[in-house]
């Protein structure tokens, strides 16, 4: 619920945010994929440059470490699937009694 409430707000909030920042957040999601489309071995792995990327806009825009989580799609499948499946075990518990 709470994570609901948090989106809702974000998104009205969103028309009043600043293009500058608007385009910092668009430049470090597409730097994000840039990185994940160039994992070896099933590893992200940052060079220099990425960190002197990252460390710019972080010292322009701070607020966008709220953004800045690298997470694989299988990793991201697989907690929702955790979740689910504890929500199910305790759904029928619940159903049970």
């Amino acid at each position: 619920m709470i994570g609901l409430l948090c989106f809702a707000l974000a998104v009205l909030g969103s028309p009043f945010k600043s293009k500058l920042r608007l385009e910092a957040e668009n430049a470090v999601l597409r730097h994000q994929l840039i990185v994940l489309r160039r994992r070896l071995h099933g590893r992200v792995r940052l060079t220099n440059q990425d960190r002197w990327f990252l460390i710019l806009l972080y010292q322009w825009f701070p607020s966008i470490l709220e953004i800045l989580t690298i997470i694989r799609p299988e990793t991201l499948v697989r907690w929702h699937r955790v979740g689910f499946g504890c929500y199910w075990r305790w759904n029928s518990r619940a159903s049970a009694r």
